[in-house]
Parts: C-alpha cells; sequence; structure tokens
C-alpha cells in the first residue's frame, strides 16, 4: 500500500497539482524525517515547529512564524532548502501536474490516471490524501466505474481504477508536515511555469528543478521540459 499526498497551487490563469508518494512501510520513517527537519528549522532559525508552512504566505512574508522576524530572502532560502529536504524523505516520488485554471478536474483525472499507472507498476495500491477545501470524491467514483482513455493505436480503452481504495481522504494542512510538502512542490512548479517579478528577484524561477532527484520523470513522456509533468493544454 502506498499513501498519496496532493496538494494543489494556483493563480488566475494556471493550476498546479503535486502529489509525493510514500509506501506504507517508509511512512514512519518519513514522518521522523520531516519532524526533525522541522525542529532543525526551529533550533536554527526559530521557526515553530507547529507553524503552516504554506508557500504563497511563507514567500509573501506573511503569518507569525518565529518569535523574531524572518527577513523574506531568509524566507526565499529557506524555500529552496525545503524542496531539497523534500527530496530526502526516504524512497518517496513525485508526482506533478500543470494546466490551465479552467481544466482543474481534468488534470486531477489525468493525475490519477498517472497514479493508478503507477500502482500498477509497483504492484500496490494508493490512498489519496488531499487538502481539505476541494472535493474529487464524485471524479474518483466515475474513474471507478468508467473511465475512458486513448489508446496508443486509435480508439477509446476503458481503464477504470482500480489501484486507488476509497474515495480520497481529506486533512487541513495545517495538521500535516507531508501535505505542507506538496504544496511547496505544486508553488514552485506553478512558479517555474508563471514566473513572476517576486519570484524572479529571489532567483526561485528554476526552485522546481531542485526537486530533480525525486520526480517520477515516466509520468508524461511527453513532458517537453523531460520532468514528467502531466499536462492539460
Amino acid at each position: 500500500m502506498h499513501l498519496v499526498y496532493i496538494d494543489d497551487s494556483k493563480d488566475e490563469q494556471s493550476c498546479c497539482f503535486s502529489a509525493i508518494v510514500i509506501s506504507e512501510d517508509d511512512w514512519q520513517p518519513a514522518l521522523d524525517y520531516l519532524v526533525a527537519y522541522r525542529k532543525r528549522l526551529k533550533a536554527e532559525h526559530g521557526i515553530y515547529v507547529s507553524v503552516e508552512m504554506h508557500a504563497t504566505d511563507w514567500l509573501g512574508g506573511r503569518g507569525n512564524i518565529a518569535a523574531t522576524t524572518i527577513r523574506r530572502d531568509v524566507r526565499a532560502m529557506l524555500f529552496r532548502e525545503t524542496l531539497k529536504a523534500i527530496v530526502g524523505i526516504p524512497n518517496c516520488s513525485i508526482l506533478n501536474a500543470h494546466g490551465p485554471r479552467r481544466a482543474q478536474d481534468q488534470l486531477f483525472e489525468r493525475l490519477c490516471n498517472r497514479i493508478n499507472v503507477n500502482m500498477t507498476k509497483r504492484r500496490s495500491r494508493a490512498i489519496l490524501i488531499s487538502d481539505e477545501g476541494k472535493s474529487f470524491d464524485s471524479l474518483v467514483r466515475r474513474m471507478r466505474r468508467h473511465n475512458p482513455i486513448p489508446g496508443h493505436f486509435g480508439g477509446v480503452l476503458q481503464k477504470p481504477l482500480d489501484r486507488i481504495v476509497e474515495d480520497p481522504v481529506y486533512r487541513h494542512s495545517d495538521r500535516s508536515y507531508f501535505i505542507q510538502a506538496a504544496d511547496f512542490c505544486a508553488f514552485s512548479l506553478l512558479r517555474m511555469e508563471s514566473p513572476t517579478p517576486a519570484i524572479i528577484r529571489h532567483g526561485l524561477q528554476d526552485a522546481f528543478l531542485d526537486l530533480g532527484p525525486a520526480l517520477e520523470r515516466r509520468a508524461f513522456a511527453q513532458d517537453p521540459r523531460k520532468l514528467g509533468i502531466i499536462r492539460v493544454n
């Protein structure tokens, strides 16, 4: 069994999803690793262990994250450091998706299909764990029964989801280090695809590439960046 932690990041035009995949056997070591990382941030920078690390607020300088003010340039440096730390989660892999905001459901559908393929190759099954505030229950239920996809040689094939167990589980991000990690991944993808002046000023437009060793590059062979990013036009 695998646990798949999913979060999204959006602006007015685009939507991104990141999914961090962890096996049940690696879950406790992965949690211990993230707890140790947060304790190191507390020891070195005074950042509260219990504070939610939400990428938009983190880089925007918002939130009471420490007893003293953490400058934006330091937050930017720690953003990259956190992405590199995510790569160190024991045996994790990361699937990513990007497309127009209007196609959010289609993008999540494609992500589910790739997770299903990934689980088939691993001879495993997955439970999806997503941030609260959105529901993909009806979409996943429909895909479990009716899921037409284009065939490699033309036509349409029925490929129902058979490796995703139950409806997605929803947790508030402030109670899950894993969902917070997925949020950092999704935001870094969003700002690689659509950099803002502030992101460029802090040199973070390529921060997503720090996730390289953990990216599931086989997830989407047609990705022009060769990073496995699942795409909807």
